[in-house]
């Protein structure tokens, strides 16, 4: 097990990964999965903050708007839903961890919605 906030290390040292927010699992699939095609928006967040080597001088890091819960006062609903991307149905219900393809789990109302969607065309 290998806790840590470095992307970078993430990458090159697990196997599977699992992203917490304010004490919670929010989403978990292997390494590659996740770096290619995060579900969560906490997740998607986080591989946007990484630095790449083309950003032009000055360029500032992207950051998640808002700020985390405090542990004494979570808010009803997502944990989640006082930050950006966030659906009306996050501020009074929490949703379970969702399958969002092979071995890959985020909890997150989108992910219902994408799999309704999926289900829809195929049919």
């Amino acid at each position: 097990m290998l806790i840590t906030h470095d992307l970078g290390v993430m990458a090159e040292m697990a196997d599977r990964v699992i992203v917490m927010y304010a004490g919670q699992v929010v989403e978990e699939a292997d390494v590659y999965t996740l770096f290619d095609n995060p579900k969560h928006p906490y997740t998607q967040g986080l591989m946007q903050s990484i630095p790449h080597l083309d950003a032009e001088d000055g360029e500032r890091l992207a950051s998640i708007p808002g700020t985390v819960p405090s542990l004494h006062q979570m808010p009803k609903g997502r944990r989640f839903h006082t930050r950006p991307f966030s659906k009306e149905r996050c501020e009074q219900e929490a949703p379970p961890s969702l399958t969002a393809g092979m071995e890959h789990r985020a909890r997150c109302w989108m992910v219902q919605a994408e799999s309704a969607a999926t289900e829809l065309e195929v049919s």
